[in-house]
């Protein structure tokens, strides 16, 4: 099974609490289709969202032409005011633990800058993702993993959808 953990496309700046996608992250989760259709990504089986609307907007490209629904997730939200980092990084590892369970799934996720900077710590991957180059994401930037039958998530790639 394959999961790649995407941060959403560019967010627009207001102060709603739950911005959509600039122009330019409109045009990210477009071309992010184009790399599937290319099979320059995997196809995925599943979709995963947060509940903000910028995470469904990178992923809705995908969800409409592919025909798979946007499975919305809690788990995928960033950090709660009142959550310790403790109690994020389980929420966390978790989320992740049950992804690797579907052994024939290919699942995207998409969510929030702290959300996968987190993950980097607690996915047990068989590459030290503590490392500089894991400590800023770009939007739209993802890196994939094959996960394999001891649970061990084997890295694949790490790249940005560049315009």
């Amino acid at each position: 099974m394959k999961i790649y953990v995407f941060r959403h496309a560019q967010k627009a700046m207001d102060f709603s609490g739950d911005p959509d996608l600039t122009a330019e992250g409109h045009a990210q989760a477009s071309k992010l289709l184009d790399k599937v259709l290319k099979e320059e990504l995997p196809r995925p089986t599943e979709l995963w969202v947060s509940p903000k609307k910028r995470t469904h907007s990178t992923f809705r490209p995908l969800s409409q032409h592919l025909g798979l629904p946007l499975i919305t997730q809690d788990a995928l939200l960033e950090q709660k005011g009142d959550e310790t980092l403790s109690d994020f990084r389980k929420r966390i590892s978790k989320l992740l633990e049950n992804a690797a369970t579907k052994s024939e799934a290919t699942i995207f996720m998409c969510s929030h800058y702290d959300w996968v900077v987190e993950a980097m710590g607690v996915a047990p991957a068989d590459k030290d993702l503590s490392d500089a180059e894991f400590s800023h994401w770009s939007p739209c930037q993802h890196v994939g993993f094959h996960v394999n039958s001891d649970g061990v998530f084997e890295f694949i790639e790490l790249k940005r959808i560049q315009l």
